[in-house]
């Protein structure tokens, strides 16, 4: 059975206890990440995500981490442009001991200047190794120009003038303003002593001051825009990256892209990589952007592929895409790509962590918990039709495209489409690519 608690001041509490298992998972989410930051600020929400690892006024940093290791459990965080996310593991005898340790750092981080210059330099260098990256290159581009001018745009690590910029007073005023607990929902699931794990969070976050103001801030919809660009590079596998919007979360089609997604370019079966890679051996990697979000989504077509080879790839998608509108997949594709989904929602129920996750996710997206029957008959209920309506939703007719290697041989598939040609600029890389980061 699963419980929800909500406290006075807004913080929500979801547990589920798990007989058959050791152990616990644990994860604080606040609604808080880089859609919430400005040009000004970029990167805030990220620099506060490792300053929580900096210590406490309660503990220093080494103790934040030998105390949970003391008890053989692990931390760690996360930020995405929505969330920020504080989640651990441990035995479920151990959990008093992450609860507490996560409240600590969710509640009186310390935030010390020597830190901050200290974590500054990290940052930097971690953006600077994405921006080695061709494929992390080519997909921070479709966020950076298909949602131009909107937060969403913006890199969750943030921009690198923006965090140099970035001072203890910006830090603690961010969290200030997010790190509410009307913002906040806990979720544990495992084997755990249930009362008192509630009776313990409760206490932690009910002492946390609600927001005096009813309006809740969320992240405007951001306004799709069509573009091509092209990053020349000196690099041995160019990337490539199709672009189209997708759906929200909630969507009431979500289920059939998923379908979708999967018999296109997801699976070993799947459409996509059996013609390109498998038939015709045309790209080393060739997989799917399905980013989805709380009011606004994005879907594209990444391969990684030698630039002699480029056009023939993106001629094949254009076409498998085309196809989809007119026809839809073939029942068994459909059957296929739901007997996988089914597999995965009742796999994810052996894993602690993904059962507090999930749960966690249906608090904050729909205010309850959706069951397993729910979810079953929601990928079961998918039809042909409904991939044929979806596929006609996200397949626009001229998708916005990202190429990343050698101008020579990619220019001349700017003019691919009807938006014609797009932006070019220099960067004078050497060296072999890396397989895109695909979700």
């Amino acid at each position: 059975m699963i419980r929800t608690t909500t406290l006075p001041n807004g913080a929500r509490i979801v547990t589920e206890v798990v007989d058959s298992v050791y152990s616990a998972a644990i994860d604080l989410w606040i609604e808080v990440g880089s859609a919430y930051e400005n040009p000004e600020n970029s990167g805030v929400s990220h620099c506060i995500e490792h300053m929580l690892f900096k210590g406490t006024k309660n503990r220093t940093s080494e103790r934040l981490m030998e105390e949970i290791e003391d008890v053989g459990g692990m931390l760690s965080a996360s930020t995405s442009r929505e969330l920020t996310k504080l989640y651990g593991h441990v035995l479920g005898e151990s959990l008093p001991v992450a609860v507490d340790i996560i409240l600590d750092m969710a509640k009186s981080p310390l935030m010390a200047a020597e830190d901050l210059e200290l974590e500054r330099k990290v940052i930097l260098d971690e953006i600077e190794m994405y921006e080695d990256d061709p494929g992390d290159v080519a997909q921070e581009l479709v966020y950076s120009r298909m949602w131009e001018g909107s937060p969403q745009a913006m890199p969750i690590t943030g921009d690198a003038r923006a965090v140099k910029k970035i001072s203890v007073e910006m830090l603690q005023e961010h969290f200030q303003k997010y790190f509410r607990p009307e913002r906040m929902i806990v979720s544990v699931a495992g084997s755990f002593d249930e009362d008192a794990t509630i009776a313990a969070l409760s206490q932690g976050l009910g002492s946390l001051e609600g927001s005096a103001s009813k309006a809740y801030e969320r992240p405007t919809v951001p306004e799709v825009k069509a573009f091509k660009e092209l990053i020349d590079w000196d690099t041995e596998m160019a990337q490539l990256i199709m672009a189209m919007p997708g759906l929200s979360t909630l969507h009431r089609l979500q289920p059939a892209l998923l379908v979708l997604d999967l018999c296109l370019t997801t699976s070993a079966s799947s459409r996509l990589f059996k013609e390109v890679r498998e038939k015709r051996g045309l790209a080393y990697n060739i997989g799917s952007l399905q980013h989805s979000y709380r009011d606004s989504g994005l879907y594209g077509v990444a391969a990684a592929v030698s630039p002699a080879k480029a056009e023939a790839v993106l001629e094949l998608v254009l076409a498998e895409l085309a196809l989809l509108k007119k026809e839809g997949l073939s029942e068994r594709e459909i059957l296929r790509a739901k007997s996988q989904l089914r597999t995965d929602l009742l796999m994810d129920k052996e894993s602690m962590s993904a059962r507090s996750t999930g749960n966690a996710a249906d608090l904050l997206l729909y205010d309850r918990i959706i069951d397993l029957a729910e979810r079953q008959a929601e990928i079961e209920g998918v039809t042909n039709d409904q991939i044929v309506e979806v596929a006609n939703l996200v397949f626009v007719e001229d998708p916005s495209l990202v190429l990343v290697g050698p101008e020579s041989q990619l220019k001349r598939l700017l003019g691919v489409g009807n938006n014609g040609g797009g932006a070019m600029k220099k960067k004078n890389h050497k060296g072999r690519v890396k397989k895109p980061a695909l979700n």
